[in-house]
């Protein structure tokens, strides 16, 4: 069997209802009792709705949040947390104001927005948070920044996607849960979802030739491309289905990740990862 398998959220384990389905409980249960650890690896932050689907899906693993800037078990114990700069910060709070649009940002257990919007408002009711109201140069200034994030409607994707501050990596994703929204998501310099799995994996001294990972969208391909078992779901971007032609799973709405977690139960790993010890 394949030893972890990391699980996108939004367009993999959450489609349009803003839940995860039953079918994925009952394969993520029937996985763990056979011995798959399975993690999370979302933007979304370590708090709220994610934690909670975290928590049930393998409460033992450590997970992924923040887009690869957070990695930590749910116990607190933190593997690792990766900062943006204050300056950095700075920048973009100073962006978001020239442009008008929402600008979020993260410390590891907080979202703050500078005011609410309808956008604003909808996106911290998806992920199952109360985001506070603060002047985002003072939380730049006095508060540990893990990631900030972009929340715009299609009319200002090109507007902040065109906004380039040196030392900063960024990701697009969408959600079928907020149609017509994109996230574009912030992190320090080389720290994405790959960079993530492949600690992630050191840590759990597994070979990543012998990790499956599922997701739907841009932001993924770092995390499907360092694992040797990528899947993508049909409801995914396009130009994940042209890319992963090989490991297409059925659609969000269509339990395709519980597919793959059914699939890694009976996946023989290579020579290699059968003489590993197990994990402890």
């Amino acid at each position: 069997m394949i030893p972890l398998v990391i699980l996108d959220l939004d367009g993999t384990l959450i489609g349009k209802s803003g839940q995860v389905e039953t079918c994925i409980w009952e394969a993520a249960e029937r996985a763990r009792n056979a011995g798959v650890r399975m993690a999370i690896c979302t933007g979304r932050p370590g708090f709220g709705i994610a934690a909670k689907v975290a928590r049930r899906i393998d409460p033992d693993t450590p997970h992924i949040f923040q887009n690869g800037a957070q990695i930590t078990y749910l116990d607190g114990d933190t593997l690792q947390v990766s900062g943006l700069k204050e300056a950095h910060v700075q920048e973009l709070v100073t962006t978001a104001r020239s442009l008008g649009v929402v600008l979020e940002l993260y410390t590891p257990d907080t979202m703050y927005v500078e005011r609410r919007t309808d956008i604003s408002e909808a996106h911290a009711s998806l992920i199952g948070v109360t985001a506070l109201v603060r002047d985002l140069a003072d939380v730049a200034a006095n508060e540990p920044v893990v990631r900030a994030q972009w929340v715009v409607e299609p009319d200002h994707l090109d507007d902040v996607l065109a906004v380039n501050v040196e030392g900063v990596a960024s990701s697009v994703a969408i959600s079928p849960a907020l149609p017509g929204v994109h996230f574009v998501s912030l992190t320090r310099g080389a720290v994405d979802k790959g960079s993530a799995v492949k600690l992630l994996a050191e840590r759990l001294e597994l070979d990543l030739a012998n990790v499956m990972a599922i997701g739907d969208s841009q932001g993924d391909v770092s995390m499907l491309d360092m694992v040797g078992h990528p899947r993508v779901m049909a409801s995914g971007e396009p130009i994940l289905l042209e890319r992963y032609t090989s490991g297409v799973l059925p659609g969000v709405e269509d339990c395709g990740a519980a597919r793959g977690i059914e699939e890694a139960m009976t996946t023989r790993p290579t020579r290699s990862e059968e003489t590993d010890p197990p994990l402890g």
